[in-house]
This record gives C-alpha cells, structure tokens and sequence, in this order.
C-alpha cells in the first residue's frame, strides 16, 4: 500500500494494473444536467478502450440520460451501463428502435417514501421511473433533470406499481432523507432540493461488485471515478478509487486519488494512468468463496466477504494521492 504523502505525479509514473473502470457521468464527465463530454475525456476513454479495459458508466442518470454519452465515449454493442444509482444494468445493442437491453433490474414499492415526502412537503414534485420510456409524474420537472416523457397522473396512480427508481423534489427536501428512508428504501440526496429512492440496500457499488463477478474480475482489478455522494462507496470498493478535484471532502476521504476538477479533464488525467492488467482469469486468491447457493450479485456493499471488506478498509487507511494531468 503506497503511502506517500499527497503530491503532483506524472500519468507516467504510476500506472495501475486493472481490467475494468467504472464512470461516474455528471460532475465527472460532463457538467450536471450536460451532455457534451469534452475532448480530452472521449480521446482518455477511446485508448483505455484500446488498451482493452472494459470501461462501464455506472450513473443515478435514467437509461434515456446515459445514452448520448454512452455515444459520445465510443461505447458499442454489448458494452454495459449501470444506471438509476444501481436500479438497472443494460447492455447496449445495435437497435435503433430498442438501443439497450435490460440485464437486470430492481423493483421495489414507492408509495410508503412518496406518502412520507408528502406529509412533510404537500408541494413536492414526485416522480416515477418507467425504464426507457420516461416517467409518472405529479406535476412538471424539468427536462434537462428527467430524459424521456413525462406523463403527468394522479398521485394514486403514481405509486400504483412497483418502480426502479422514484424521485422527490422540493425545497430543503433532502433534510427528510433519514425519514422517507426509513420507510424501506435507498435516499441518496442530490443538494438539498433533491433525493433518488431505490430498493433498499441498493446502491452504484452493489452493481458494479455484482457485474464484476459477472465476467470474474479480480477485486484489485477495478477502478472508479467519481465526484458525488452516491460515488462514495464504490470509490471505497474498487482498488483504484479516484475523487474529482471538485467532490465534497467525504467523496475524497473514501477515495485512494485525488484527480483534477471537471473543468480541468480530471476523468482524462486518471484514466490515462491505467493500463491493461495481466492477472490470469480465476485468479481469486484474496476473495472469499460465497457459500454455495448464496446470491452474490446484487447484494449490498455491507454483505460483501469477509474478506474483501478487509481490502476494503485497507485502502481506506491508504494515504491520499494527487494525480496530476
């Protein structure tokens, strides 16, 4: 474990071994709410894709708001997404009538969460996710903060069936996150006027673990970049997490680097320090063996092994770096 105190490195200098990487998109590789990733990024993200390193967006973007950027980063047929903070795993196709495929998914039941957000806030915007179509609404959001239609409906509609993801906006919402979560579900505020509900235990981190033992990838093969909140526990999880110069001080206390800020192509400056790792497939010697019959993909980031949490915590106790473009 390096532990060199925090300092300016050169890409050059330390190149770390991995096989996948997974991207935050807003605040990371575009603006909030944008849609144009900047040159330096698609050109970092076009030779970690050369260098055969399987590049996974992993987003609280519905399915609808990955795609353009899925496009922009050269991303093709087969390659897999993450999306609605850890709802929906998708794989892209060569479809213009159908672009993506849903691998998996996870439904749980908004209204008890929606009732909550009511009581506390009568005016609140509520919202209802309809995977690759758009979404229930209460009344009218935004567009460049729900990509697809919005079909406006009574509120008993709205939570008349089980969803991927629900969304709650009002003033100061997010102070009532400990609430509406304890309801039965996943609240990850987004600023004080926003929260994103799951299925409980759900989360970015719990996709990403589950995808990588998918195609069985070794834990120390893995690398994430990200800048927010719901970032913070796969930025944890993965042997190579890297913050975004502008993420909050939690965000980079959970991470091992520290890279440049959006504006300064910091998803670029830490992707050009990957390279291809060599590691023999089934080669698990620092992971556990899950107990036969036991469902480990999809599970939260909490139940992972035994094992793999020591890594962990491990890589918490990581000295911080600097990763200069």
């Amino acid at each position: 474990m390096n532990h060199a105190q925090p300092e300016p490195r050169k890409p050059a200098a330390s190149r770390r071994p991995v096989k996948i990487v997974f991207l935050d998109i807003d605040g990371t590789l575009l603006p909030d709410g944008g849609d144009h990733v900047s040159e330096p990024t698609r050109r970092a993200v076009a030779a970690a894709i050369g260098r055969g390193i399987r590049v996974v967006p992993c987003t609280g973007r519905s399915t609808l708001g990955v795609l353009p950027t899925a496009e922009q980063l050269g991303l093709g047929t087969g390659s897999m997404f993450i999306a609605s903070n850890g709802a929906v795993t998708a794989e892209l196709t060569s479809k213009r009538s159908r672009p993506f495929q849903v691998v998996r998914q996870w439904l749980f039941d908004p209204w008890p969460a929606l009732t909550v957000a009511m009581a506390v806030e009568p005016q609140v915007a509520m919202a209802v996710e309809r995977v690759g179509v758009g979404w229930r609404v209460n009344k009218p959001f935004p567009a460049s903060r729900l990509r697809g239609l919005q079909h406006i409906v009574d509120e008993r509609v709205l939570w008349s069936q089980h969803t991927t993801r629900a969304v709650v906006h009002a003033p100061g919402i997010a102070a009532y996150a400990p609430q509406i979560e304890g309801t039965g579900c996943t609240a990850t505020p987004h600023g004080s006027n926003w929260i994103d509900l799951t299925k409980p235990g759900l989360s970015k981190a719990s996709e990403a673990d589950a995808l990588r033992r998918r195609w069985g990838i070794h834990p120390d093969d893995t690398a994430a970049i990200g800048d927010g909140i719901n970032d913070r526990a796969l930025l944890a999880q993965v042997r190579h997490g890297f913050a975004m110069g502008g993420a909050p001080q939690v965000v980079k206390d959970a991470a091992n680097y520290i890279t440049g800020t959006l504006d300064h192509h910091g998803a670029a400056a830490a992707l050009d320090t990957l390279t291809l790792s060599t590691r023999q497939p089934g080669s698990q010697a620092s992971e556990s063996t899950p107990t036969e019959g036991m469902p480990t993909e999809g599970m939260p980031a909490e139940s992972t092994p035994a094992v793999t949490r020591v890594v962990v915590a491990g890589m918490r106790a990581a000295a911080t770096e600097t990763v200069a473009r």
